[in-house]
């Protein structure tokens, strides 16, 4: 099974990041049901890679915390492919996910090695886009939302349907109230 580990959002925030997404014909937009921020990408894994992830997960005693969403950028590297809406690096946010990492490297889990910048992806790039990306950059620089409580995290499946990939929550691991 594809997966990897993860922040939901509430519908609340869903909501916020649909209304930005518009405007660049040259995009796929991300379904709002399917905004989440991801921790660690874990890709294709077997039952019982499942279950030493899920154990990991369950033993992780980190303290719950908030989630900034602000601004918007893009990754690539000759061309735009990912337009985002970014998220803050908080200290608590930073911890748990070096902790993940580090703890399933550990246990010789097969992670990406380039450094760690939280995202939620709202948009796929089709075609390099023109030049009203840069505008609807400058439009949507100063987008925030409401600070977002996170007091826990979660292993997602992500599987290929009709219209992109369709993610869904498979665990559920608490985080400590402070």
């Amino acid at each position: 099974m594809r997966s990897f580990l993860g922040l939901a959002l509430p519908d609340s925030i869903k909501s916020d990041l649909e209304k930005i997404c518009f405007g660049l014909e040259e995009i796929r937009w991300v379904s709002p049901e399917n905004f989440h921020a991801t921790l660690v990408f874990l890709g294709e894994l077997k039952p019982e890679e499942l279950e030493k992830v899920s154990e990991i997960c369950s033993q992780v005693s980190e303290k719950s915390f908030s989630l900034e969403i602000k601004g918007v950028g893009f990754f690539g590297n000759k061309f735009p492919e990912i337009l985002y809406a970014g998220v803050t690096l908080s200290e608590e946010l930073k911890r748990l996910q070096k902790v993940l990492e580090s703890t399933l490297r550990r246990e010789g889990f097969s992670i990406d090695k380039r450094d760690y910048k939280p995202h939620i992806t709202i948009g796929r790039f089709k075609r390099t886009p023109e030049k009203r990306l840069d505008m609807y950059l400058n439009e949507f620089a100063q987008f925030q939302t409401d600070i977002v409580p996170m007091s826990e995290f979660h292993l997602f499946s992500s599987r290929s349907g009709a219209n992109g990939q369709i993610y869904s929550v498979e665990e559920s691991y608490p985080l400590l109230l402070e």
